[in-house]
Formats: C-alpha cells, sequence, structure tokens
C-alpha cells in the first residue's frame, strides 16, 4: 500500500513539474522574460517602400527614447521587421515569419490591401496588432479583438473632403480610384456619404496601378462636369494623374487622399501639383512638439521623418503606456488596456471606438503652395 502510495506522490510531482517546465517554455516563448519584441509588418521594397522605411525610422525613435528611460516594466523593446513590399501574398509570408520570430505585438501595415490578409494569422497567434497606417474599413470589419486602427479610417477622410468641397462652393465630385483595398474602400465611403451632404458623385473612374496613359480617365472627367477631383490613390501614380488632368485641360479643383500625402507628390507633379489639395494624416511640421521630434530624427536617421512618422511614434508609445496600464505582457490584459486607452500624442488623441477604430479624426488639410505643402484653415 505505501508503495503504490509513494507511486501516485511521484506521479503528482511529476506531473506538476511538467506543468511547471511548459509554463515556464510558454512564457518564454510569449516574451516573459527578456526584450518585449515587437514585430513591425511595412514595406522596405516596392513603390511604397518610402512610407514603410520611414515608419520603420519612426518606431526605431522611439523605441530608442524608451529604452533609454529604462524600457518598461523594466525590460527593453526591441523590433523585428519584415517586408511585406505592399504586396498580400508577401505580405502573409512575412507575417508567417514574425509569428515565428517569437513576437509580443505586431505594429505596421502601410497598404490595406497588404495588411487585411495578415490579421487573421496574427489573431490566431494570439497576438495584439497596432495598425499604424493602413485604415481601410475593412480591417476593424474583420471583427477581430486584437486589431486595433490608428490612424483615421477613410470615414473620417470623406468628411474632411465634405467639408473642403462645401469651403469651395463645390457640390459635383469626381473619384479615381485604383480598385484595391485602400483607394476602392475610400471611393466607397465617399460614394455613399457625399451625397447625403449635398454633394453629388458625377463619374467614378478606376485606373490600373502603373498604367501610363490615363487620357480616356481625363475625358471622362471632363465630360462629366466635374467641379472637383478626388484622388483615392497612391502617390506612385498620382503625380502622372494630375500632370495628365492638368495637361488634358481640366481646371476644377484636385485633392488627394492620404495615400498620396508625401513631400514626393510634390516632385512628381512639377508645376501641375500647384494648389492641389491633401486631405492627410497628421504631418509632423504642422504637430504640437513636431520641431523636436523633427530634431530627433534628423540626428537619428540624418533624413526628414515623412507621412506616418507621428502616428508610428505614437503607435509605441500607445503599446507602452497599454503594457504599464496592464503591467504585464499578457495579452488579454494589454488588449483590455489599448481598448481603454486615451492618449495624447503627437498625432493627437488616441482613443478607439467600439470597432476599434479611431474615434476621433486626425486629419488635416494641407495645400500644395510655391512647391510646399501649407495648413489650410477652413
Amino acid at each position: 500500500m505505501r508503495t503504490k502510495w509513494m507511486k501516485v506522490v511521484s506521479m503528482a510531482v511529476a506531473m506538476f513539474l511538467l506543468a511547471v517546465a511548459f509554463a515556464g517554455c510558454s512564457d518564454k516563448a510569449k516574451g516573459g522574460s527578456g526584450d518585449i519584441k515587437i514585430g513591425v509588418l511595412c514595406p522596405t521594397t516596392g513603390t511604397e517602400a518610402y512610407y514603410g522605411q520611414d515608419m520603420m525610422r519612426s518606431y526605431e525613435l522611439a523605441v530608442k527614447e524608451i529604452n533609454d528611460k529604462g524600457g518598461v516594466l523594466g525590460r527593453q523593446l526591441s523590433l523585428y521587421q519584415q517586408d511585406d513590399a505592399c504586396d498580400p501574398n508577401v505580405a502573409s509570408q512575412a507575417a508567417a515569419k514574425i509569428i515565428t520570430g517569437g513576437v509580443d505585438f505586431v505594429v505596421g501595415g502601410y497598404c490595406s490591401g497588404a495588411t487585411v490578409p495578415t490579421l487573421q494569422q496574427f489573431y490566431d497567434e494570439d497576438l495584439i496588432m497596432l495598425v499604424s497606417a493602413a485604415n481601410s474599413t475593412r480591417i476593424t470589419e474583420q471583427g477581430l479583438i486584437q486589431t486595433f486602427m490608428l490612424n483615421s479610417p477613410g470615414t473620417h477622410a470623406a468628411v474632411t473632403l465634405k467639408d473642403l468641397c462645401q469651403s469651395l462652393d463645390a457640390t459635383k465630385v469626381a473619384l479615381i480610384h485604383q480598385g484595391d483595398d485602400y483607394t476602392k474602400n475610400l471611393a466607397d465611403i465617399c460614394t455613399e456619404t457625399l451625397p447625403q451632404n449635398g454633394i453629388e458623385i458625377v463619374t467614378t473612374q478606376m485606373m490600373e496601378k502603373g498604367a501610363a496613359d490615363v487620357s480616356a480617365i481625363v475625358t471622362a472627367i471632363r465630360n462629366s462636369g466635374a467641379e472637383f477631383v478626388y484622388w483615392c490613390g497612391y502617390h506612385a501614380d498620382g503625380g502622372n494623374v494630375i500632370k495628365q488632368l492638368r495637361n488634358g485641360g481640366y481646371e476644377g479643383y484636385i485633392a488627394v487622399g492620404d495615400g498620396s500625402a508625401s513631400v514626393d507628390l510634390i516632385a512628381a507633379c512639377g508645376d501641375a501639383g500647384e494648389g492641389v489639395y491633401v486631405t492627410s494624416p497628421p504631418f509632423v511640421e504642422f504637430a504640437e512638439g513636431g520641431e523636436k521630434f523633427v530634431a530627433d530624427f534628423n540626428a537619428m536617421h540624418n533624413i526628414e521623418p515623412g507621412t506616418y512618422a507621428t502616428l508610428c511614434y505614437d503607435t509605441i508609445y500607445v503599446l507602452k503606456a497599454a503594457i504599464e496600464s496592464a503591467g504585464t505582457t499578457n495579452t488579454s490584459a494589454v488588449r483590455d488596456a489599448v481598448t481603454a486607452i486615451d492618449y495624447n500624442g503627437l498625432s493627437g488623441r488616441i482613443k478607439f471606438s467600439s470597432d476599434r477604430e479611431l474615434a476621433f479624426s486626425n486629419f488635416i488639410i494641407l495645400q500644395i503652395v510655391n512647391g510646399n505643402f501649407e495648413l489650410v484653415r477652413l
């Protein structure tokens, strides 16, 4: 009997030790000690590499500042970046690499079309994803409770566009998109919401990415009687569209969405860009505290910050604040802290609505004046 009892005790002890061992392994896999590892999904090659590289530099600045001050919960932050090339297939592979890299959290996402396919992958691995730049409402329509969108969605862009149109007394708008998740989503939102405010969508055109000749689109827009053209696409093609619109005789107002909010657009447009408006994310030059950020960014990278620098910088600080509020890197605890967060950052107020989109718009309106962006106050 004693021998049988000893066997039972020995088995119980063995099972306990085994459970402890597995718990230790799980804790290590989740980053329970050592660096808090942050996966970064962004394009560092391809046509949108400008944005992805700027995003990465902004994350690096925030991480350096935080680590120099002792880190988070006494642990240092580290970044593990994978290139999604703004391509859905490449992005899925990049997400798989991030997952196998043993990260604790994920940030990034520039092209919505490349970001959307990765979100279920991250969710299935119990990873929080803070989306810094991509802003198609398809991101939150998936209903994944660990996905948060820090950039204003297309619904906010449409409101900003409505305000601009009304200030210019323009009631007939033409839309141009490129058929992908971000650009078509933005065009669809404008089509749905602008007519509710007395603004008619007179034509919607789709341009293939990289198309050299858009004369047919220009002709359709001129024939539509549009007073205002809204380019919903990316800046890589935006300059060409704007030049052809002007060279083709279109004399109305032109505005571009946040996917074209880049100083590179100014260079690509040349003289044709003069007067073009931008519904833009919060450019750091116009942000409170932006001067210091630009100086620090330049000192670290020897280059000026770009379009999404404020949002990416704030993304890391939002994650830091959430981890510190939770007092742990446990996913559910940090998720709850992000859900409840109300953070005033370089990009403005960051608080999430029930669908985990940004509750308050951060969009501003810029205009190209004498070859530079100027802030427009309506």
